[in-house]
């Protein structure tokens, strides 16, 4: 198969035992399937195509989706894709993914690449975050000689040597326009997750990578130009910090506080960028990840139907997981109550079996028209991609 080839992926509706809720299967059990990862802009401003990468005979490459007619189309070929960090533009003509240690910007009508950015020899690129115009990237690259025992096909066996490891890494920042790029931050610590405020390039969200009592912090930003780099919060080694975000004002970021000792309070937290004020939103579920849409009504979030953090997850966990029901489910929070409803049960079993630890992640989203949620479950099978609609959902109506 090759770039521009095309098709059909049939879907099949379901009902949640559970909840009554009406999802859609979108691809087939049979074959592995995911969306990008859960903050990238991935679907039309429409909400009707979806950017979304699935292992065929090719490998693993990306395909754009048609939510409609079930057509897709296939959008990269060859080896080195990173297949979970790709976006869909605000003009909805092109995607910008990686592979092979560069950046490209793929023109959809043409099917014509232009590189933007490529990591020097010698040096891994990592996952990127866009400006809300697409103007701007942040990167984080990582020098390939400090990570000797790293098996990107592992699963979580890497996680905690990674972190131990304290690689080389550099935060880049990347002009998409003029194609230059500049090095924000050079530090022996695993960085990640690179994600630039909206309405404000200049200011851009990191963590620290690792397991949460091998950490000094998770949360921090700093200014482009390298300059007021801070640490968000305190973080003691019985605590874990983690899916952050930022509010689409860009007024505030957005994390689960979870205590794994004494009371275990779960609650959402958000801080201000430059004060570093605290505040707690709400009380949760035990969310692994969690996001808003676009207007600020709704967030979605998976809950984890273990106490322990889905690294240190068992086969045997995970396999009593996926054969009983546990607290797995997706929560829809109607943000103006501060309140969370059951949504369905995404029933998936967190293993990295299928060749990457985050393919069996629901990483729940919203459709950029903010109507439909989008997350990934391997309960059918191997991994596939669902869809919800809002409007089948009662209490979001």
């Amino acid at each position: 198969m090759a770039i521009g080839d095309r098709l059909q992926s049939i879907f099949q509706k379901e009902t949640d035992p559970h909840t009554g809720i009406v999802m859609t299967r979108l691809t087939d059990p049979e074959i592995t399937s995911h969306h990008m990862y859960f903050y990238n802009r991935m679907t039309s401003s429409d909400g009707k195509k979806l950017l979304m990468c699935q292992e065929r005979d090719n490998g693993r490459q990306l395909y754009l989706l048609d939510l409609v007619s079930g057509e897709m189309e296939q959008l990269t070929e060859g080896e080195g894709l990173a297949d979970y960090d790709g976006y869909l533009s605000p003009n909805n003509r092109e995607v910008f993914y990686s592979q092979g240690g560069s950046y490209y910007c793929l023109n959809l009508e043409t099917k014509e690449r232009t590189e933007v950015y490529r990591s020097p020899e010698g040096w891994k690129v990592g996952a990127a975050g866009m400006s809300d115009d697409f103007r701007y990237m942040a990167v984080v690259i990582i020098k390939k000689d400090t990570l000797t025992h790293m098996d990107e096909r592992s699963g979580w066996d890497n996680f905690a040597a990674t972190c131990l490891a304290k690689p080389l890494c550099q935060l880049v920042y990347i002009d998409v326009e003029k194609r230059t790029s500049h090095v924000v931050l050079e530090t022996n610590c695993w960085l990640g997750h690179a994600q630039i405020r909206p309405g404000d390039p200049d200011t851009i969200m990191f963590c620290h990578e690792g397991p949460y009592d091998l950490i000094d912090a998770r949360l921090w930003l700093v200014q482009k130009d390298g300059s007021n780099l801070r640490c968000c919060r305190e973080q003691p080694s019985d605590l874990i910090l983690t899916h952050e975000f930022w509010l689409p004002s860009g007024e505030k970021l957005a994390f689960v506080y979870r205590e794994t000792t004494g009371d275990l309070i779960e609650n959402i937290r958000m801080i201000e960028p430059f004060t570093l004020e605290e505040e707690i939103f709400m009380e949760c579920s035990p969310y692994a990840h969690f996001i808003c849409d676009k207007k600020y009504k709704y967030m979605v979030g998976d809950s984890q139907g273990s106490d322990l953090p889905i690294h240190l997850l068992t086969e045997e966990d995970r396999r009593k997981l996926k054969e009983g029901v546990s607290n797995d489910f997706l929560y829809l929070v109607d943000v103006a109550e501060r309140q969370e409803y059951k949504l369905c049960y995404h029933g998936t079993s967190w293993s990295p079996e299928y060749g990457n630890s985050q393919d069996t992640h629901p990483h729940p989203c919203f459709t950029e028209d903010n109507q439909k949620i989008i997350f990934t479950s391997d309960k059918s099978g191997r991994p596939c991609i669902y869809m919800i609609d809002l409007k089948d959902v009662p209490f979001a109506n």
